[in-house]
Order: structure tokens, then C-alpha cells, then sequence
């Protein structure tokens, strides 16, 4: 019963931590989504030779602050 209980724990934590969202009132969906394509683009190409386990983290990163150059505020994790 324990094991079950610490599995939904870490599953209902898991949901609520999402992706981050990238807001710009200023911008249209079409120039949102063409952005984003950009810049996710652009951190795949920066973290390609990055160690696996490193790999992600970085992307992440690199896409926020190429989000965040473009006039975007990224909010959560």
C-alpha cells in the first residue's frame, strides 16, 4: 500500500511540473509558433555533441533564453 501511494505521489507531482509557458501578448500564434520552432531549432543544433544525460537540461535552457531574446516570458519550471 505504501509503494502505491508513493507511485501516485510522484505522478500528481510529475503533471503539475509541465512544460514552461512562453507568453507574448504581442504577438500572434503564427509568430509564436514560428519563434518557438526557431529557437527549439537553434538548441537542438547547440546541444547535439552534449553528453545524453546533459542534453535535455541544456536544450531547455538554451530555448528559454532564445525565448526569451524574442521578447517572451517564460514562466514555470
Amino acid at each position: 500500500m505504501r509503494r502505491t501511494a508513493l507511485f501516485v505521489l510522484v505522478a500528481l507531482l510529475g503533471a503539475c511540473s509541465g512544460p514552461p509557458r512562453i507568453v507574448n501578448p504581442n504577438k500572434s500564434a503564427a509568430e509564436a509558433r514560428g519563434d518557438y520552432d526557431e529557437c527549439r531549432a537553434r538548441s537542438a543544433v547547440s546541444t547535439a555533441l552534449a553528453p545524453a544525460k546533459e542534453a535535455e537540461a541544456l536544450a531547455q535552457k538554451i530555448l528559454d533564453g532564445c525565448m526569451r531574446a524574442k521578447g517572451y516570458t517564460v514562466e514555470g519550471p
